[in-house]
């Protein structure tokens, strides 16, 4: 007797098996792998370090491959969308996504602002750039935004010339009856186009995987920490608005929930995200606003069509991403130690809006000028770039989704504002806000070293190039007893060279917290020194004296970054000049504004200024400030240790203010770029040292011919490679020495 247990139990055994190799196994999703490939890049970056450099190649294919449709899509996309449209849905569409827009750059703006409040107390130093010298670059509005030459723009991507375009030719198509004939063929060209884009889509992990290998291992460690504070401000930012403002106001306005808000798009955000770019994810955008409504059953093909008209038309438009410079533009006001209050704020973000409808690399430096912030702080928003961007993509992709959904519910009519919604985040966004700024702040202020070091950096620089060092010493009784200069011959004859300087002339010449004798000038001599094959001592000299030291051949030739003059010329020989330097004033900090404009300066009542040196532009401005008075001191150490009590300024160079400064963080360097005048600084001989003084000018244009001068420049002057760049660090040459240093 069969047991019909036993039959039972094999038959639901079998069906068990059968439906086991039936159903097939749940394939990962794009998104998932995106994040896996974005997570062995990052790992693979940091162990294997720089030489993962090369995979930035791949990257780069892989993104130019995913650019290769977008601008095609949108030109089908829009023209046809558009041309679909009656003129009173245009007409709606244009003013009600435009209400949205205003919304979130309203909040936007405003939110941004708060993140100031998270950052530590900081101590500015910074040396001179080049920058300070140059005009800030224009913004030329009509070149990016009209399409004067239709092929022009498509052939340089001017995205808002193209999108102004598309959308006057869809509007003109909206009034001509016969159409058809034209709209079925590009609506089938964007088929063609996004299904294009659909197949390199599959390639993301490859390319996700190549971009973040080779950023994790070429960004250098010191440039991560240095900007660490920027980075938790621009995380914290993008995730406020990410994930709680932009979603609190469309849950407020249309039936979505939060979850639905956030979630449907994930794989567009991740994508953003990963890549660093917002253009490659339009299609998916548009297709995540399509799958939305229709998860409610409320899609049809109005809003699908206005999925495809909203998003390519307000990419062209600032987003909340792009905005996100505001707050690296706070970050750079805090790192210069410059207080930025909601007034002063609020014109120059809108101002920074306003620029952001062309590109973010000319806005940068408009804004930083336009709050009297180094340009130079420019080269530290790209340096930054490797790793906001990617952020700044994830908060654009969401503002574009957000204004996508929001606006296509206005337009159909189903957009209505839920009290019930309104209050709960009304109530919830100051908590959210809060905490995270609270947190942020805390976190900051437990990581961020804020101790004051740019004075060492200073103290402990040395030399640009190495040089035989012959530095010799002298006797003051045998220098008491010269009696006139010496020729080249003589110098060489005697086989040491001796060199005029004063010791506290920062950069030129000074002693570092080795107590060695540094600087540009000291230098340059020790390379003259070398080639002439003598030795070389270096002779104190006050400006009191050197005039005649060096006529009596105490030493001889005298620097120290001396300004050329038409009185100091009757009295001395001056070589072809070395530098052209700038003028500048040196104030505290809190009496900058004193200084800033002629009607301040007159206004300010008597001002005592201490110079270093008669400076030729003094007379000048005897005669235009009548209440400035100007006194000559020895030093400039004097001005900065009499701590403001006898004089309201020091005139100097710009480029050793700029150097001062940062040892005495609490002053700062004033200079007119509109009305910025240079000087001549070069070396001086006694008057009738002919032989020397031609000697030198020969050797300083061969100096200059072969770069030498301009290495010094960039190392004294400019602090490049002031600290000393380091190796990259990796996983395999530092923790497991798989590898050499040089490999």
């Amino acid at each position: 007797m069969v047991d019909k247990t036993a039959v039972a139990d094999v038959n639901n055994d079998s069906e068990l098996a059968k439906e086991s190799v039936e159903k097939p196994k749940k394939k990962m999703s794009m998104s998932t792998l995106v994040l896996l490939s974005f997570a062995a890049g990052i790992a693979a970056g940091l162990f294997f370090g720089e030489m993962l450099a090369w995979m930035s190649v791949i990257g780069d294919a892989f993104i130019k491959l995913l650019q290769m449709t977008i601008i095609p899509y949108i030109i089908v996309s829009l023209i046809s969308s558009l041309g679909s449209l009656t003129l009173v849905q245009a007409k709606s569409l244009g003013i009600k996504v435009g209400k949205l827009m205003l919304v979130i750059w309203m909040f936007g703006l405003l939110t941004m602002f708060l993140i100031k409040y998270s950052f530590p107390d900081w101590q500015a130093g910074e040396f001179f750039s080049l920058t300070a010298l140059e005009d800030p670059n224009s913004i030329n509005l009509l070149d990016v935004y009209i399409p004067s030459n239709p092929f022009f723009s498509l052939s340089n991507s001017y995205i808002p010339a193209i999108v102004l375009f598309c959308v006057a030719t869809g509007i003109a198509l909206i009034s001509i009856d016969d159409k058809e004939s034209l709209m079925r063929p590009m609506q089938l060209l964007g088929e063609s186009f996004n299904k294009v884009t659909q197949s390199i889509v599959k390639l993301m992990p490859i390319g996700i995987f190549a971009m973040t290998a080779a950023t994790a291992g070429t960004m250098d460690f010191e440039e991560f920490q240095k900007l660490q504070v920027y980075f938790v401000a621009h995380v914290v930012m993008t995730l406020i608005l990410t994930y709680w403002v932009l979603p609190a106001i469309l849950a407020a306005i249309t039936p979505f929930s939060y979850r639905d808000i956030t979630g449907i798009a994930k794989d567009a955000m991740i994508t953003a995200f990963a890549a660093g770019n917002i253009f490659i994810v339009i299609p998916l955008l548009i297709q995540r606003t399509k799958e939305l409504f229709h998860k409610y059953d409320i899609g049809n093909q109005q809003t699908d069509d206005y999925a495809n008209i909203i998003i390519p038309v307000v990419f062209s438009f600032p987003n909340l991403g792009k905005l996100l410079t505001i707050v690296f533009v706070l970050f750079a006001a805090w790192f210069s130690g410059k207080e930025i209050d909601f007034f002063t704020y609020l014109p120059m973000s809108i101002n920074g809006l306003i620029s952001l409808f062309g590109s973010v690399y000319l806005t940068i430096p408009m804004l930083l000028d336009s709050l009297e912030l180094s340009s130079d702080l420019f080269q530290l928003y790209m340096v930054s770039s490797l790793f906001t961007s990617r952020f700044t993509s994830l908060l654009a992709a969401m503002n574009i989704f957000i204004l996508a959904v929001g606006g296509t519910a206005m337009l159909v009519g189903i957009a209505k504002v839920s009290m019930t919604r309104l209050i709960m985040y009304s109530v919830l966004t100051p908590v959210v806000i809060g905490v995270s700024l609270l947190g942020s702040s805390w976190l900051l202020s437990s990581i961020v070293n804020t101790e004051y070091n740019m004075d060492e950096v200073v103290a402990q620089m040395s030399a640009a190039e190495k040089v035989p060092d012959q530095v010799t010493s002298f006797r003051w009784d045998e220098l008491a007893k010269a009696t006139g200069p010496r020729s080249v011959a003589e110098i060489r004859e005697s086989g040491v060279l001796r060199v005029g300087y004063n010791p506290i002339q920062v950069p030129f010449s000074f002693y570092n917290a080795q107590d060695e004798l540094v600087g540009f000038d000291v230098e340059l001599m020790k390379k003259l020194a070398a080639e002439m094959e003598v030795k070389i001592a270096f002779v104190p000299y006050t400006f009191a004296n050197v005039l005649g030291a060096i006529n009596q051949g105490q030493f001889d030739i005298a620097i120290s970054g001396l300004q050329m003059t038409t009185k100091r010329i009757e009295h001395v020989g001056f070589t072809t000049p070395v530098l052209d330097l700038h003028y500048s004033f040196v104030v505290k900090d809190h009496r900058a504004d004193e200084f800033k404009t002629d009607k301040l300066l007159h206004e300010a009542g008597p001002l005592r200024i201490a110079s270093v040196g008669s400076y030729s532009i003094i007379p000048h401005l005897q005669k235009k400030f009548a209440n400035v008075t100007f006194d000559t001191i020895q030093s400039d150490r004097l001005f900065f240790e009499d701590d403001g009590k006898t004089w309201d300024g020091l005139m100097i160079s710009l480029e050793a203010g700029k150097t001062w400064t940062i040892l005495y963080p609490e002053y700062t360097t004033l200079y007119n770029r509109e009305e910025i005048k240079s000087f001549p600084a070069s070396y001086a001989v006694a008057r009738d040292n002919a032989s020397l003084q031609t000697f030198l000018n020969s050797w300083l244009a061969i100096q200059k011919s072969s770069g030498y001068v301009d290495k010094l420049y960039g190392y004294w002057i400019l602090g490049e490679n002031a600290k000393p760049k380091k190796p990259r660090w990796s996983v395999i040459k530092d923790v497991l020495h798989w590898v050499k240093e040089d490999t």
